[in-house]
């Protein structure tokens, strides 16, 4: 493709407020849940046993680089039929892996382990606006939340390479805004969010302060109807207490972070006028991923009533559309590192579920 060309596509993708939609008519669709209550979980076997829990949600992760396996997505298509079929409001987190030599990925080596879209060149621009539309068309009468990336304040978790602030905010709000348009065209009823980890202040080597971003990319994305998708996880993870164990969690508008202790200080904040959306209304707000670990000092136990804790402090917000815990069987990666946040243990080597835990029981309780 000719440079002039791909400029004039480029050009046409960001300056557009709305992607035209295809001949098929848009769907105006949004599964509303009966319940806050949902699990992280892409285990397809186990539909079942998520609607024993009184789940009304799922979500679950979904690959960029999915797109070139048929195989792959015809396993996703499968699962996502069966979560549809269970009435199951449906969140998916799409997320920018590594795939060589793909423009769409803002590096030639593997760096870190997720990526943000790359729209600092117009074939990354192109590439983003394929996979947003391929995505936005297939899931259109099935999928209700789209997250676009994962936790954008951690270059861990959101790589776009050695840039400064403003530059990586405004390439974010580029890659959000096509996926946000196409989404919308095929689903005027579909609602997009933006994801972060709980640093609100609080800056580290690879984390920037969530306020800070979300202060530049409302500049840049007022307009649009975007929501907040938040990971309010018990300060250092380890510890599921997080009444008793979030020291920076304060009651402070600067608070270094926020978790489920102090979740209305984020509430309190996207009340106020400037941050609120074109229809004056308070931006939408769903905790998509927030795990308690059972394989602290307090184990089994302490994590379920850390889980109880949370729902209520969920449910008595009612600005908390959606409470994803961050998984329904352990991961083995992430027992490695000492993590245990499924509601089922797991062989270690796998994801197969084998005995249910305390919290299970906890969390089917919780109303």
């Amino acid at each position: 493709m000719k440079s002039s060309h791909l400029k004039k596509m480029t050009a046409a993708i960001l300056s557009s407020a709305l992607v035209l939609a295809s001949s098929t008519p848009a769907w105006a669709f949004y599964n509303t849940p009966e319940s806050k209550k949902g699990i992280c979980s892409s285990h397809v076997d186990m539909v079942y046993d998520i609607q024993q829990l009184g789940c009304k949600q799922v979500t679950f992760q979904f690959n960029a680089s999915f797109l070139k396996d048929e195989q792959q997505m015809r396993a996703f298509d499968a699962m996502i039929d069966r979560f549809d079929a269970a009435d199951l409001t449906i969140t998916m987190g799409v997320m920018n892996d590594f795939q060589a030599g793909d423009p769409i990925c803002p590096t030639l080596t593997p760096t870190a382990n997720l990526y943000q879209y790359n729209t600092l060149t117009p074939e990354g621009i192109v590439r983003t606006q394929q996979v947003a539309e391929q995505l936005a068309s297939r899931y259109r009468d099935r999928v209700s939340n789209w997250v676009i990336g994962n936790e954008i304040n951690n270059t861990v978790w959101n790589y776009l390479g050695a840039v400064d602030t403003n530059t990586y905010v405004k390439a974010y709000a580029d890659g959000f805004r096509i996926f946000y348009n196409a989404i919308k065209a095929q689903n005027p009823d579909a609602r997009v969010f933006i994801p972060f980890d709980y640093n609100w202040t609080q800056q580290g080597d690879t984390t920037m302060p969530s306020k800070t971003l979300l202060e530049l990319l409302n500049t840049y994305l007022s307009d649009t109807d975007y929501g907040i998708a938040w990971h309010p996880y018990p300060e250092g993870l380890l510890n599921p207490d997080f009444l008793n164990a979030s020291p920076h969690a304060t009651e402070s508008p600067n608070s270094p972070i926020i978790n489920m202790k102090n979740l209305h200080v984020l509430t309190d904040y996207m009340q106020q006028g400037p941050m609120l959306s074109p229809s004056g209304a308070v931006r939408h707000l769903i905790l998509s991923e927030e795990g308690f670990n059972s394989a602290s000092a307090g184990g089994e136990a302490a994590q379920a009533v850390a889980i109880q804790q949370a729902w209520q402090l969920a449910q008595a917000n009612p600005y908390v559309e959606a409470f994803l815990l961050s998984r329904l069987v352990d991961a083995p990666a992430e027992l490695a590192q000492g993590y245990a946040f499924g509601l089922y243990n797991c062989d270690g080597v796998s994801e197969i579920p084998t005995t249910r835990k305390l919290a299970w029981n906890t969390y089917q309780m919780c109303q």
